[in-house]
């Protein structure tokens, strides 16, 4: 009987020790299995005894089901998350989109007295006007390296910078009126309204209804002409809006508008070959707004928009959202209008 207990105790040891070997050998693959797998990929949780095993895999692998995680090494790290690249630069030479920036609506052509320019935000922000610029003569560029020196008739040109703390609200039009010649009627008798800024040749607000109406400033290398009534001309002008920070070498176009049958080098813009611009579109290529008039007198008469930036090249130029502004096709996109309308977002818009 002894030799009998014995055999049968050897065997019973035998039993329990194959069974500890099977089940050390499940619980201790979890590093191959998940709970401590590879972390790029996931993979299940271990597998074990009672209870939840490995960890969520990186990739989000399912929990493992069983016992506690396999010491087969710690949860993998799921690797480096991508970088998927960087927002986009603000850049000029990217493309932008129709009215994405401030637009010239309408210009009073005649009588001098009724002279103005009307521009109109269409975003929907805000815009603060501190750096933002008006000009009659193609040279305002050089107001980025000197004094802008006007050819032609300095006295009735001008390059003139919004009053600090200028801003034109989202969907909101502002009015400049230059002013009217001694005699003549003002904007005010004209329109019964004040203008947003007046535009004279010593920066000085202007009287109107019972308050004043600022000046636009005139910068250091800028001027205003002081042929008061005649600073907008009837059969062949050019208006520009354009921004600067004060610092850089070259200024950004915001919008720009050029009317008349025949034109020179004053009366369009072309900054082609000039450093650190764009090829412009070359004046004779450059499709300007019918304005109706021949020489001065007459009527009230306006050109007034009623497209926006019809067939505008929208990259490749020197706008500050990298449109070519004397790519506009300004005969379709201005027409003249005999009853102006100062102030007032455009009906045809």
């Amino acid at each position: 009987m002894r030799t009998s207990h014995f055999v049968f105790g050897l065997a019973l040891v035998g039993f329990a020790v194959a069974f500890s070997s099977a089940a050390c050998s499940s619980d201790g693959s979890a590093s191959s299995a998940g709970g401590g797998g590879t972390g790029n990929f996931g993979g299940t949780g271990a597998t074990g005894g009672g209870g939840t095993g490995g960890g969520t895999g990186a990739t989000g692998g399912a929990a493992g089901s069983g016992g506690a995680a396999g010491s087969g090494g710690a949860a993998g790290s799921g690797g480096s998350a991508g970088s998927g690249g960087g927002a986009g630069d603000a850049s000029t030479d990217g493309g932008g989109t129709p009215g994405d920036h401030l637009l010239i609506t309408e210009v009073g052509i005649q009588p001098g007295g009724a002279e103005f320019i009307e521009i109109w935000n269409p975003t929907n922000a805000e815009v603060d006007l501190a750096n933002y610029y008006l000009s009659d003569n193609s040279a305002y560029y050089k107001i980025a390296s000197g004094p802008w020196s006007p050819q032609g008739t300095p006295e009735t040109d001008f390059l003139a910078r919004f009053p600090s703390g200028a801003k034109l609200a989202a969907g909101a039009v502002l009015v400049v009126a230059p002013e009217s010649a001694s005699g003549n009627p003002t904007f005010e008798a004209k329109f019964g309204k004040c203008p947003t800024y007046t535009l004279n040749s010593t920066g000085t607000p202007l009287t109107c209804g019972s308050g004043n109406v600022p000046a636009m400033n005139i910068p250091t290398n800028g001027s205003v002409g002081n042929q008061a009534g005649a600073l907008i001309s009837n059969d062949r002008e050019m208006i520009v809006l354009f921004r600067w920070n004060g610092s850089a070498a070259t200024v950004e176009d915001v919008d720009y508008v050029t009317w008349g049958a025949t034109f020179d080098d004053n009366t369009r813009i072309d900054k082609t070959g000039v450093t650190g611009y764009k090829a412009d579109t070359a004046r004779a290529a450059q499709k300007s707004a019918n304005q109706g008039v021949a020489g001065d007198g007459g009527a009230n008469l306006a050109i007034e928009r009623c497209a926006i930036e019809s067939s505008e090249k929208l990259s490749g130029g020197n706008g500050m959202t990298g449109h070519d502004e004397t790519s506009e096709d300004m005969a379709t996109s201005f027409k003249s209008q005999a009853s102006p309308s100062p102030g007032t977002k455009n009906t045809c818009l």
